[in-house]
């Protein structure tokens, strides 16, 4: 049986891993559209849409990325790894520290194809996280065999 405050923790650890995953392909999204428009409209946009003021392009980036702002992916980041301590699985634990340390990095906010190097890390640190979460605390997979004797089962 898994106790209550496990559940909580895992619950919370999966909506900010959500987070962190959403901020950053939005980031990514609008980044590769400012790049090819040479328009800061699509940033513009999402510091709207996240309620982040936007003054100019570095200090957003700055913000989104490690701003102390409930928006921000280094907020959402290490609100995520406290969860998954909290859990007390080792492998999680583990891959947790190495999200946040990707997302700790301070990649020159001037060079954009350094912010989309650094928003590809990222995203491949949740990617690796997920996998660790399907494999440790995701419910395990039920058989179609095993699924259609329950549905006979059921019906009888």
């Amino acid at each position: 049986m898994i106790l209550p405050s496990k559940l909580y923790k895992a619950y919370w650890l999966g909506r900010y891993v959500e987070r962190v995953d959403s901020i950053t392909r939005s980031l990514l999204s609008a980044l590769h559209t400012y790049k090819n428009l040479k328009s800061e409209e699509p940033l513009i946009s999402l510091a709207d849409s996240l309620g982040i003021e936007f003054t100019k392009r570095e200090k957003f980036l700055e913000v989104i990325l490690h701003g102390d702002v409930s928006s921000s992916v280094l907020y959402a980041v290490r609100n995520m790894r406290t969860n998954a301590m909290g859990l007390g699985i080792d492998r999680l634990v583990r891959e947790s520290n190495i999200l946040v340390i990707a997302v700790e990095e301070r990649p020159d906010l001037q060079n954009i194809d350094e912010v989309i190097k650094h928003a590809n890390d990222v995203v491949a640190a949740i990617n690796n996280l997920g996998r660790v979460i399907d494999e440790e605390i995701a419910p395990p997979k039920i058989s179609d065999d095993t699924r259609q004797n329950q549905t006979r089962h059921q019906q009888q």
